[in-house]
C-alpha cells in the first residue's frame, strides 16, 4: 500500500463511506469495509495504521452495540491499530463509552473535513511513537525502560559498551530523569550480575554516620555503637555499589572513598584495614565540574569517578518519550489499581507535550497516579492531570481592584522569580538564564524580594562573585 496514512473505514452507509474515502484518498490510503466481518477479514489481511469507525453496524445500525463488540475486539488484538469513532449528534454518551473501551478519539458526524485529517495525522503520529517504543522493547533490557528519544538510544548503547569492563561510571542528569534504572541496567548487564548491588542514597546519610555507613564499625568504636556494623562495602563484595547523589558526600567521606578507590582498602571505624572487589557506580543531579570549582568536590575523586560518563537528559528534551512513558504508567498503575486503563483524550496528550515536566519522568509518573485516581475510569482529561488553562488568570492573580501599576508588576516580578528559582532548585546562575536577566540583577531583585539561592552555599547575593574575585 502506498500513502502518508493506511486507514481502514468501516462504514455501512456506501455514499458516506465513498464521499469520505474520496475526500481521504488525496493523501491517505483507504480501504472500506461495511459490517464487522468484512473489517476483520480486512484487518488480517493488511497493515492499517488508523481506523475510521462508525458504531452503527449491521445487522443492528441503530445501536452501538456491534460497532463497539468490534472496537473491543480490535483494541485487544490490535493494540497499536489508532481507532477513531464517528459518532450522530447527540451520542456523546456513546462516544464515552467508545474512548473508555480504547478509542483514540471521536468525532461527530457529519465530520469536519480539516478537523478530521488533523486527528488522523495526530493518530499516526502517535502510532509511530508506540511503535517504535515497542521495537525498541525487542531488544528487552534486564530493567525495562521506555526508550524512544535517540539520546536515551545512544545511552542505553553505552551502558551495553561499558557494562562489562572493570571501570567506574557516574550517571548525570536531573532529579527524576531514571538515573538509578540506568545504573541498574549496567548492573544487570555486567559480569557482576550474580553478586549484589547495593545502593546508598547520599543525600540521607547523616553526616555524624556516613564513615560507619559506607566502611563499617566495630562495637563501640564511639558514642552510641552499641553493636557491630557491617558496612555497605562489605556488604556489595564481589558486586556492585551505586551511589546516589554523590554530590552529597562530605569532603571527609569522599577522601575516604578515593582512597578505596585507589587501593581497594577500608578500614571500619575501631576495625582493622580490609579489602574488597566492588564495583562502583555513582550518579549525581549537580554539576560536579561546578561543584570541584567551588572547592565542595574534590577533583581526584571526580577524575576517578568519570572514567565514564552517561548523561540523561530532562524529560523535556526528549518529548517523543512523554506519551509512550503516560501509557506505559497507565498501564502499570492499572494492573497495581486492578482497574481498566482510562484513555488520554487527545487535548490531555497535547498538554502533556507541551507541559515543561521540572519533576522530569517522576513527575509525570505522579501525574498520571493522580489522574487515575480522579477519573474513576473516564476519559483522563486536562482537569484530571491538573493542567488546565491557567496561566493567565495565576500571572494576573493578585492584579485586583485597587492595585496600582507598580505593585502589580512587584507581584508579577516576584511570582516569576520564586518559580525560576523553584525550577532550578536554587541555582541562581540557572534561574538568571531562565529569567533572560544577567545574574547581578537578579542577585539585587532576590535581595529586594528576600530570596536566597542555593548557589553560593547560602551567603548574601554578590559574596560569591566578590570571593571569586579576590581568589582571582
Amino acid at each position: 500500500m502506498s500513502g502518508l496514512v493506511t486507514i481502514l473505514l468501516v462504514e455501512d452507509d456506501r455514499s458516506l463511506a465513498n464521499q469520505l474515502k474520496w475526500f481521504l484518498k488525496k493523501e491517505h490510503t483507504v480501504a472500506i469495509a461495511s459490517s464487522p466481518e468484512e473489517a476483520e477479514r480486512s484487518l488480517r489481511d493488511n497493515q492499517f495504521e488508523v481506523m475510521l469507525l462508525d458504531l452503527g453496524l449491521p445487522p443492528h445500525p441503530e445501536n452501538p452495540t456491534e460497532g463497539l463488540r468490534l472496537l473491543r475486539k480490535v483494541v485487544k488484538e490490535y493494540p497499536l491499530l489508532k481507532v477513531i469513532v464517528l459518532t450522530a449528534h447527540g451520542e456523546r454518551q456513546i462516544a464515552r463509552e467508545a474512548l473508555s473501551s480504547g478509542a483514540y478519539d471521536f468525532l461527530v458526524k457529519p465530520a469536519d473535513e480539516n478537523l478530521l485529517s488533523t486527528l488522523i495525522k495526530r493518530a499516526f503520529f502517535r502510532k509511530e511513537l508506540e511503535t517504535g517504543f515497542w521495537e525498541d522493547r525487542k531488544h528487552e533490557l534486564p530493567v525495562p525502560m521506555v526508550v524512544a528519544s535517540d539520546t536515551m538510544k545512544e545511552a542505553l548503547q553505552t551502558v551495553r559498551e561499558v557494562a562489562k569492563l572493570p571501570v567506574s561510571c557516574i550517571i548525570l542528569g536531573e532529579t527524576g530523569t531514571g538515573k538509578e534504572l540506568i545504573a541498574q541496567n549496567l548492573y544487570r548487564f555486567s559480569s557482576r550480575k550474580d553478586k549484589p548491588l547495593v545502593v546508598v542514597e547520599c543525600s540521607s546519610i547523616p553526616a555524624t554516620l556516613g564513615e560507619a555507613e559506607l566502611f563499617g564499625s566495630e562495637k563501640g568504636s564511639f558514642t552510641g555503637s552499641t553493636a557491630r556494623r557491617e558496612g555497605r562495602i562489605k556488604q556489595a563484595e564481589g558486586g556492585t555499589l551505586f551511589l546516589d547523589e554523590v554530590g552529597e558526600l562530605s569532603l571527609e567521606l569522599q577522601s575516604k572513598l578515593l582512597r578505596f578507590l585507589e587501593t581497594r582498602e577500608y578500614t571500619p571505624i575501631g576495625g582493622k584495614t580490609a579489602k574488597a572487589d566492588v564495583r562502583i557506580i555513582a550518579a549525581t543531579n549537580r554539576d560536579l565540574s561546578e561543584e570541584v570549582e567551588r572547592g565542595r568536590f574534590r577533583l581526584d575523586l571526580y577524575h576517578r569517578l568519570c572514567q565514564v560518563e552517561i548523561t540523561i537528559p530532562p524529560l523535556r528534551e526528549r518529548r517523543e518519550e512523554i506519551i509512550p512513558l503516560a501509557n506505559y504508567f497507565l498501564a502499570k498503575l492499572s494492573h497495581e489499581f486492578r482497574i481498566s486503563p482510562p484513555p488520554l483524550i487527545a487535548e490531555a496528550e497535547n498538554a502533556l507535550l507541551d507541559y515543561p515536566f521540572p519533576g522530569n519522568v517522576r513527575e509525570l509518573r505522579n501525574m498520571i497516579s493522580r489522574a487515575m485516581i480522579l477519573s474513576k475510569g473516564r476519559p483522563i482529561g486536562l482537569r484530571e492531570l491538573g493542567l488546565q488553562e491557567e496561566t493567565e488568570e495565576k500571572t494576573l492573580i493578585n492584579i485586583r481592584v485597587g492595585y496600582s501599576l507598580p505593585q502589580a508588576r512587584i507581584s508579577l516580578e516576584k511570582q516569576w522569580i520564586e518559580e525560576a528559582l523553584k525550577r532550578n532548585k536554587g541555582k541562581i546562575a540557572a534561574a538568571a538564564s531562565d529569567l533572560g536577566i544577567p545574574r547581578p540583577t537578579l542577585y539585587d531583585l532576590m535581595k529586594k524580594y528576600g530570596y536566597q539561592g542555593s548557589e553560593d552555599g547560602g551567603r548574601g547575593p554578590g559574596e560569591g562573585d566578590r570571593e571569586k574575585k579576590r581568589g582571582r
